[in-house]
């Protein structure tokens, strides 16, 4: 039986939630019934050689921008003849691949894909019908401005068969804007310790908190180190220590506000984490202050090693916490709210170990593996039978 052939794109290969999702996703799905070609749309990445080892990828190209670097293509709001060139690109390597389906991955991607079919780039030889299904990772509402969104709704929306997200808060709030869409919710793929077993449960102080996620500001890092700060000195603690986990262009401003609230040597920034559950192990506080979020890898994988974990109250993340049942919200950018979350945990350790059991069993209940995969080969079966 011959193997369907996926065209995967996306922006790069980095080390983010998307191209960690793509990663597994790309693992699990049975290498008898499927082959996957995968576009990068801006960059390699540093995760190019883990995608390159995977027994389903045939094939990967690299859309570089042979007239326009891609530095100077981001310091551009929208490069629209690099854009365009890729689209043609791409509209290409479609001709030759001829996929039975072509399956995009976040913003930049998502829009390539919906110009080639909003203009009809689709070369001949190629079915006019084959599906496109676009995954969109975090609350583009919330996200983005005025023209983003146009784009959004104009380009990606409308030439989209299908809408994959991953939260069941985005999944409604899309199908009450669009109920005419197909739009669907399933969930991350997660790989959880067999038990939950932290070495640092029974530790003295001081308490290590931590925080994962790309040093950009819809990452929300600034307000932690305004809560660290508040916690330093409106509740004078001086027991803690925090790490930030991640990378990214405000490195150098987070670490000078660090040094101007005096908070220097208790706040680390030590860049990516190889072995997260390694690290969560060690770790008595998991925050995610983010601005907006869908459904956050890195949340997820606190609760599930039963970490007590404090959230800003946004998108996918109230799918994941009830707030004081087995995790604390507060609302974004709220740093003195954090700061008082932070300081209730800290001060009440049967309130951290009941939030974090009570994380473990929420995670536990609402994340399986061969379910995810399962809704994803049905949503692609059932495309492949209508265009057949």
């Amino acid at each position: 039986m011959s193997r369907t052939r996926i065209l995967y794109v996306i922006d790069s290969m980095g080390r983010g939630g998307a191209e960690t999702q793509l990663l597994k996703t790309l693992a699990r799905l049975p290498l008898d019934r499927f082959e996957a070609f995968v576009v990068l749309s801006r960059e390699s990445g540093a995760s190019y050689a883990q995608l390159a080892a995977l027994p389903i990828v045939e094939e990967i190209v690299v859309l570089h921008d042979t007239n326009r670097s891609e530095s100077q293509s981001h310091q551009s709001r929208f490069p629209i003849l690099s854009l365009v060139r890729k689209a043609f690109r791409l509209a290409g390597i479609i001709k030759s691949v001829k996929p039975a389906i072509i399956h995009s991955w976040l913003w930049y991607s998502n829009l390539l894909c919906g110009i080639i079919r909003q203009f009809s780039l689709t070369p001949s030889g190629v079915n006019p019908s084959c599906p496109l299904i676009v995954s969109q990772r975090g609350d583009y509402y919330a996200r983005y401005g005025r023209t983003r969104l146009w784009l959004t709704e104009k380009i990606i929306y409308r030439n989209a068969d299908v809408l994959l997200t991953n939260s069941d808060r985005i999944r409604d709030n899309l199908r009450h804007r669009y109920p005419d869409k197909r739009i669907l919710a399933i969930r991350n793929l997660l790989d959880l310790p067999s038990l939950a077993s932290r070495s640092s449960s029974d530790t003295p102080p001081p308490w290590h908190i931590v925080s994962v996620g790309r040093l950009t500001a819809e990452k929300g890092h600034q307000y932690l180190i305004e809560a660290l700060y508040l916690l330093n000195t409106k509740f004078n603690r001086q027991d803690f220590t925090a790490t930030i986990f991640g990378d990214g262009a405000l490195r150098t401003q987070l670490a000078q506000l660090a040094n101007r609230y005096h908070l220097s040597d208790r706040i680390q920034m030590p860049g990516f984490c190889d072995d997260i559950f390694a690290m969560l192990s060690t770790t008595h506080l998991f925050v995610l202050p983010s601005l907006h979020e869908s459904s956050p890898n890195a949340l997820i994988e606190a609760m599930g090693v039963g970490l007590p974990c404090i959230a800003s109250s946004v998108g996918g993340v109230l799918d994941l916490i009830d707030h004081q049942e087995n995790g604390l919200l507060f609302p974004p950018r709220a740093s003195d709210a954090l700061a008082a979350a932070i300081n209730d945990i800290l001060t009440d350790q049967e309130l951290a170990v009941d939030l974090g059991r009570n994380a473990r069993r929420r995670i536990e209940e609402m994340f399986n593996n061969d379910r995810s995969i399962q809704q994803l080969q049905t949503v692609y079966q059932d495309y492949l039978c209508v265009t057949s």
